[in-house]
């Protein structure tokens, strides 16, 4: 990120400076320049926000036909199996999570983030999760 705004800053002076001493053509193709630039900045990607939940004891489900057997869905509105989810376990929560094996990745479906695990934790699990959008080829 940081060179990004170096580059998008650099761009601006550049352009600037172009302004300054060059013909009305130009002049001219610095102002579009500046603009477009101006313009991308402030088309910054959107930031994820995380989202605090908690992996609970109960309502996992067996699923004896893969690899980590017990799954448990957390319901997320909007999500889809084309987006992408980064669920970060809290530090307090790290020894549950291994000796349960949690999977250290997970799947998003229609509505929900499924994660997997060996066994069923014997206590809570505290985690946080941002969402990337996926896009249809």
């Amino acid at each position: 990120m940081a060179n990004k705004f170096t580059v998008l800053t650099h761009l601006r002076a550049v352009a600037a400076r172009a302004k300054e001493f060059a013909s009305d053509l130009v002049a001219q193709l610095a102002d579009a320049t500046t603009d477009v630039i101006e313009e991308l900045d402030a088309e910054k990607a959107d930031k994820s926000v995380s989202v605090a939940f908690d992996i609970p004891v109960t309502g996992w489900v067996l699923d004896e036909e893969t690899e980590y057997p017990y799954y448990y869905d957390i319901a997320v509105t909007g999500v889809t199996a084309l987006d992408r989810a980064t669920v970060s376990i809290a530090p307090n929560s790290m020894s549950i999570a291994v000796s349960c094996e949690l999977c250290p990745t997970n799947e998003t479906l229609a509505g929900v983030i499924r994660i997997r695990a060996m066994s069923i934790p014997a206590d809570v699990i505290s985690c946080e999760y941002w969402i990337e959008q996926g896009k249809e080829n």
